[in-house]
């Protein structure tokens, strides 16, 4: 419904009707800028407008992590902790080590006086090392072309 366009202080109403004079369309120009955290702005503005610049960031992807240098943590021996302890705190840190497989380690390095705990990524080993170290063991991380004996660690 809208009011008839014949007298303007009319209260009329005509029925709904395609009328052959479109209504005008009227733009608004608003000088109220809104901002979202974290993205930069240009300080030039025309007739109200912005213009916001997004940075964009490269995510590091799976085939990232495959061409970047591998890293082996290594668990050195120490006559403190007891081999049921040390069992514990390589399952309790390397989810990916069980019970089975942290004795074999613990043996190796009982035996050798190092071992290999796990083979990954260089961040990953840093986070494995600060755990275990955590824990009270000795261990440090090595890239793996440069490690020399020791076995071959749980893969991840």
């Amino acid at each position: 419904m809208r009011v008839s366009p014949s007298s303007p202080s009319s209260s009329t109403l005509s029925s709904p009707s395609i009328s052959s004079s479109p209504l005008p369309i009227t733009f608004v120009y608003s000088t109220t800028k809104l901002f979202m955290a974290g993205e930069e702005r240009d300080r030039s503005t025309k007739k109200g407008l912005t213009t916001i610049v997004k940075e964009r960031t490269e995510t590091e992807t799976k085939d990232d992590k495959k061409k970047e240098e591998m890293w082996r943590v290594v668990l050195h021996n120490d006559e403190v902790h007891t081999f049921n302890y040390v069992i514990r705190s390589l399952s309790k840190c390397i989810g990916t080590l069980d019970r089975k497989a942290s004795f074999e380690i613990c043996v190796e390095t009982h035996g050798v006086g190092k071992a290999t705990v796990t083979k990954t990524w260089k961040k990953q080993a840093e986070q494995f090392c600060l755990g275990l170290q955590r824990q009270g063991l000795t261990v440090s991380i090595s890239p793996d072309e440069d490690f020399e004996g020791g076995h071959s660690g749980g893969n991840i």
